[in-house]
């Protein structure tokens, strides 16, 4: 709105020359043309002028007392405010050298003295024509990307939804009880909000990357829903069954995932939600799901995801009876620190205990 209103009212020019003659020439010739004119003796009288009103076009005289023109020219291009104002310059000079120096200094074009009007009326209308098709680009561009980045967020809600879907399906499948995999999913971008206060994990758990295992997190056992339950339980920690289960439904879960992604519905929190299914029985110390990876090769949102599961298994599922569930569930999980788990996670894990829910 602001700028159909600037369109509208004429344009005005802001005229900078030392010599009080040659401003009030351009002044009638510009004035004739139906534009607005704005006057000075001097570059600081015509910043000040700017501070009030900005020009929608600058011809100024290129050798003046004080600062010159080819200085103002710079100093203006140098500001975001007002690089974008096209600038002439007035001058009697016609060196090679002098206007290598102008254009170098983002001056659009010259004007030669004695004014012929007909010229002068010419280049100004061919660089405010010029200026005016750029805005109207600028200001088509700025819709344009406002109109894709909705459609964008539309989508990627869209395909949210369908993966919290996809959620709610494991949780209901679960043979251990209900599982909330909305509080995984929370604990889980909890504690990687967390990680981006730690110097070796800040450069990879962007704000977008804590907002996104939010809701991949929820997807990690996916392959439940093709694979039966195995009702045999070794002593693992995490309290899931058969090595041969864990080895199977994580390779089911990250397949399904990427029949999805290939189906058309990809996107950033499916990309993370197939990682996260086939590595989160993953082991720090190479032990778990695939075999023989280990450490950082682990990919970190697996790391997160392997330990809040783990967790909130215990919380349930091992300790939900006794009197202090989550003290034995947290003394489980710090003691396969460094064999199961990221220690470095598991140090902020126990820092932020309070804020990750248990119920």
């Amino acid at each position: 709105m602001e700028n159909d209103a600037k369109r509208k009212s004429p344009p005005k020019i802001l005229i900078v020359d030392d010599i009080s003659i040659n401003v009030g020439i351009l002044e009638n010739i510009i004035q004739a043309e139906g534009y607005e004119s704005l006057c000075a003796l001097s570059v600081q009288e015509a910043l000040g002028i700017m501070d009030e009103t900005m020009p929608d076009l600058i011809l100024s005289d290129y050798s003046m007392p004080g600062m010159n023109g080819l200085e103002f020219c710079r100093l203006l291009k140098s500001n975001p405010r007002t690089r974008k104002i096209p600038f002439i310059f007035i001058t009697v000079a016609d060196s090679r050298e002098d206007k290598k120096a102008a254009f170098m200094a983002g001056a659009v074009d010259f004007i030669p003295k004695p004014f012929e009007p007909v010229e002068v009326i010419m280049r100004v209308n061919n660089q405010l024509n010029s200026f005016r098709i750029r805005q109207e680009m600028e200001d088509y561009n700025r819709m344009m990307h406002k109109m894709v980045s909705e459609q964008k967020k539309h989508m990627d809600k869209e395909r949210q939804n369908i993966l919290l879907a996809l959620a709610g399906v494991i949780e209901k499948r679960s043979v251990h009880g209900a599982r909330n995999m909305e509080r995984i999913g929370e604990n889980c971008r909890v504690l990687a909000q967390s990680l981006q206060l730690v110097p070796e994990y800040e450069m990879q758990v962007t704000d977008d990357f804590v907002e996104t295992i939010g809701i991949a997190a929820r997807l990690h056992d996916i392959g439940r829903i093709v694979t039966p339950d195995n009702p045999v339980e070794d002593e693992n920690i995490s309290g899931e069954n058969t090595r041969e289960f864990q080895m199977k439904h994580t390779a089911e879960g990250a397949q399904i995932l990427k029949e999805i992604s290939e189906g058309g519905i990809d996107s950033h929190f499916l990309d993370m939600a197939i990682v996260i299914a086939g590595y989160h029985h993953a082991k720090w110390d190479g032990t778990g799901c695939p075999e023989n990876v280990s450490g950082e090769q682990i990919p970190l949102a697996a790391r997160i995801t392997a330990l809040i599961n783990d967790f909130d298994l215990l919380l349930g599922r091992k300790y939900g009876g006794g009197q202090n569930p989550v003290e034995e569930s947290v003394k489980a999980i710090n003691a396969a620190s460094g064999t199961y788990y990221d220690p470095g996670i598991v140090r902020v894990f126990n820092k932020i205990l309070k804020r990750l829910r248990t119920e």
